[in-house]
C-alpha cells in the first residue's frame, strides 16, 4: 500500500494555528470566568455585609425581646389597676352606680402576721322596678364571669346591701368585696 504524500509544512502550520486558536479560545474562556468570579466576589462581599447587619439586628431584637419578656413577667406579677378599672366599668349594669373603690389590708386569721388584701367596691342601685334589686347580683356575676377581672381574686362576694329612700327614689346601697389571691394585689 502506498500512502499519499502529505505536505509537511502546511500540515505543521495548520496544527500550530489550531493549537494557537485553542490557546486563544482557552484564554478567552478564562477571562470570562475571571470576570464572572470577580462579580461573584463582589456579590459575596455585599451579602456578607448585609448578613453582618442582619446578625446585628437579630442580636438587637433578641436583646429587646428578652427585655420585653422580663417586663411582661414583672408586669404580670403586678396588679394592673387600669385594666381592673376597665373591667369593672365593662361589668356595670344599668342603674348601678359606684361610689368608691378601695384596697384594704387586714391580717388573716389563718396566717397571723400576713396581710390579706381585698378590693372593696361600694355603690348604689336605683330601685325603679322589680329588676332593680337583681341589678346588683347581675353586676357581681358579671365581675365573676369576666376572666380578666376575676383571675386575681379568690372570691367576689356581696358583703352588704342596705335599702334606703332618698326623697322619692328608693336606693339600694351595696358593698362588694373581692379577695385577692395569695401573691396578687398591690
Amino acid at each position: 500500500m502506498k500512502l499519499p504524500s502529505l505536505p509537511v509544512i502546511p500540515v505543521a502550520a495548520g496544527i500550530v494555528v489550531l493549537l494557537f486558536a485553542v490557546q486563544v479560545l482557552l484564554w478567552f474562556f478564562i477571562q470570562v470566568k475571571s470576570v464572572s468570579r470577580d462579580s461573584l466576589k463582589k456579590k459575596i462581599a455585599s451579602i456578607a455585609a448585609t448578613n453582618k447587619e442582619a446578625i446585628n439586628i437579630d442580636n438587637t431584637l433578641r436583646d429587646i425581646s428578652s427585655k420585653v419578656d422580663v417586663i411582661d413577667k414583672l408586669s404580670g406579677l403586678r396588679f394592673n389597676l387600669g385594666r381592673k378599672l376597665n373591667d369593672i366599668s365593662n361589668s356595670l349594669v344599668s342603674g348601678v352606680w359606684l361610689r368608691s373603690l378601695s384596697i384594704k389590708k387586714s391580717e388573716t386569721p389563718n396566717e397571723p402576721g400576713s396581710l390579706k388584701e381585698t378590693l372593696v367596691i361600694e355603690g348604689s342601685d336605683i330601685l325603679s322596678s322589680e329588676a332593680g334589686e337583681a341589678a346588683i347580683g347581675k353586676f357581681v356575676n358579671s365581675l365573676k364571669e369576666n376572666a380578666s377581672f376575676s383571675s386575681d381574686f379568690d372570691e367576689i362576694e356581696i358583703a352588704k346591701e342596705e335599702r334606703k329612700k332618698l326623697q322619692k327614689t328608693e336606693v339600694m346601697d351595696f358593698i362588694v368585696i373581692c379577695h385577692f389571691k395569695k401573691g396578687k394585689g398591690l
